[in-house]
């Protein structure tokens, strides 16, 4: 781990004066969180940088356009589920419910199936519809296959978390399906195959199935062995009221993290796709010291919260937050500073056009790391419907501002949008956080607000 993750170490030790368990669990998690998202981060860059010399700009456009339909249609496919079973897992282990765990990792998962299925036989029918109007036609039939295994495979995940094996719950989607990924497209392009974003997709469709299978070979061994002699139980108008905040959420949280993507390619081209795409990586780099602990603490929060050990829990909330920052904020600055250079050597350079895109995002990307796992904390104490207000501010703002400034400013417009969006929304739920719970998410408090 970096000196920064060290520091984080150190102060949950501080933290946890006391409560040996509650220390290893969270520095374990965040430890081994580190180590699977450095991983996952490393491939996917490295894959990304391959396709972006390899397919160039337009072709990497179109690539990364057909993700983003994926992740926009996963949304109505998922429902919000894996958010919620994340949250109900740990809860109903604290209180032993387990015929309701059963009952639950029954339904949503037949559910998601059934949806998948009918989102992706749909969606192929317009593609097929449209025919020549789609120059990204065959790339998006593709996408329509990797719709059931990316939703199902979400679920898994997310029942692992729950289930408080943080690290088993990302070595999937962070390990099996990157790693598998990059080998299969060093494999094609040596072996002297035309690469195309089809056959991206498809080498990416095969790498996705592989890792499902094995996500779901974890989930089976780990699932309590009390829940599966257990009568399985339903509660679903409880789960449907709680789910349908958080359907809203994950499409907000799409529309603010693909809109640009889509509206780009809409607007100037595949190629500005592109281009955009390789800075964002970048960004995604600051963002990564967030992603790592909200992983580590998620079921935790629920936990806590559930127990109503709110002391404890703020403790761990403000450690998280200066950790997540004190990672984020010299990356960034490196980014920054030196953004034309790393993207031109990186990428080539008909990207280095992205360096001012590149800074303003991870100037957005650091305050988000400031203001700590604000949409995390509403999400695993029942105040969904909170995080689906401050995200809708910031969904509103991203497409408003998106549609002013790309015309104008082409990738550094989407970036500016992008980024004004991300501040209005962290914004919005810190403040609500602190309404609803009484506690702080940022790094600037250290104690409860009531």
């Amino acid at each position: 781990m970096t000196s920064a993750g060290f520091s984080f170490a150190a102060r949950l030790r501080r933290l946890a004066v006391g409560d040996s368990l509650l220390y290893r669990h969270l520095v374990g998690a965040a430890a081994g969180s580190f180590l699977l998202s450095l991983s996952a981060k490393a491939l996917t860059l490295i894959s990304s940088v391959l396709l972006a010399r390899w397919l160039g700009s337009a072709g990497y456009g179109v690539y990364s356009s057909a993700l983003a339909v994926l992740l926009m249609l996963g949304v109505p496919t998922t429902l919000g589920l894996p958010i919620l079973v994340v949250r109900l897992l740990a809860s109903y282990r604290v209180n032993e419910e387990w015929g309701l765990m059963r009952g639950l990792l029954q339904r949503v998962n037949l559910l998601v199936l059934l949806l998948s299925v009918i989102l992706a036989g749909l969606g192929s029918a317009v593609v097929w519809a449209l025919g020549d109007r789609l120059s990204s036609g065959h790339a998006l039939l593709w996408a329509m296959g990797l719709l059931p295994l990316t939703a199902l495979g979400a679920l898994r995940s997310a029942a692992l978390r729950g289930l408080h094996h943080i690290v088993l719950g990302q070595l999937p989607e962070n390990v099996v399906m990157p790693g598998l990924f990059l080998g299969l497209l060093a494999s094609w392009n040596f072996a002297g195959l035309a690469l195309t974003p089809e056959s991206v997709l498809a080498l990416r469709f095969a790498a996705v199935a592989a890792a499902f299978v094995v996500g779901a070979w974890l989930l089976i061994r780990r699932l309590p062995s009390a829940m599966l002699r257990a009568e399985p139980c339903y509660d679903t108008a409880t789960w449907a009221r709680a789910a349908i905040p958080l359907l809203f959420l994950g499409g907000m949280s799409i529309i603010n993290t693909q809109t640009d993507v889509l509206m780009l390619a809409g607007i100037h081209g595949a190629a500005s796709a592109g281009v955009y795409r390789a800075a964002s990586r970048g960004a995604e780099l600051v963002a990564f010291s967030l992603v790592v602990i909200n992983m580590a603490i998620q079921p935790t929060i629920s936990h806590l919260y559930t127990a109503g050990e709110t002391q404890r829990l703020q403790r761990v909330l403000t450690a998280a937050a200066r950790g997540a920052l004190a990672m984020a904020l010299p990356l960034a600055l490196v980014l920054a500073l030196f953004g034309k250079t790393i993207l031109r050597l990186v990428f080539g350079d008909e990207f280095e056009s992205g360096a001012l895109c590149l800074a303003i995002l991870c100037g957005a990307q650091v305050i988000n790391a400031g203001a700590g796992p604000v949409a995390l904390i509403l999400n695993m104490t029942g105040h969904e419907r909170d995080s689906v207000v401050g995200m809708t501010i910031g969904a509103v703002v991203n497409v408003v501002l998106n549609a002013i400034f790309i015309p104008l400013w082409d990738v550094d417009g989407a970036a500016l949008a992008t980024g004004l969006s991300l501040v209005s929304w962290n914004f919005a739920l810190v403040a609500l956080v602190r309404r609803r719970t009484g506690l702080s998410s940022t790094v600037l408090n250290s104690v409860l607000a009531r």
